[in-house]
């Protein structure tokens, strides 16, 4: 099973550069977080996910197809 990870800003740097990376999920069960841990990202740089447009939390279990947008944490004044 394969989801299309869409990375925000300046968590781009965690797909090489890249906004949409593919993630192959390996298992079922896998859920946002372990996605997202997969590609090394902190999860204290992450401030929230949409799965195919809904807000989501990471503990969401992924089936395959969708596409998981990453939102960075951001500050500022």
């Amino acid at each position: 099973m394969k989801v299309k990870i869409l990375l925000r800003g300046p968590l781009q740097k965690y797909g090489n550069g890249k906004r949409i990376v593919e993630v192959h999920l390996e298992r079922s069960n896998v859920t946002v977080r372990d996605t997202i841990e997969q590609l090394n990202i902190p999860l204290s740089a992450v401030s929230f996910i949409l799965i195919n447009g809904e807000k989501k939390n990471l503990e969401t279990a992924l089936q395959g197809g969708e596409v998981v947008t990453v939102h960075p944490r951001v500050a500022g004044g």
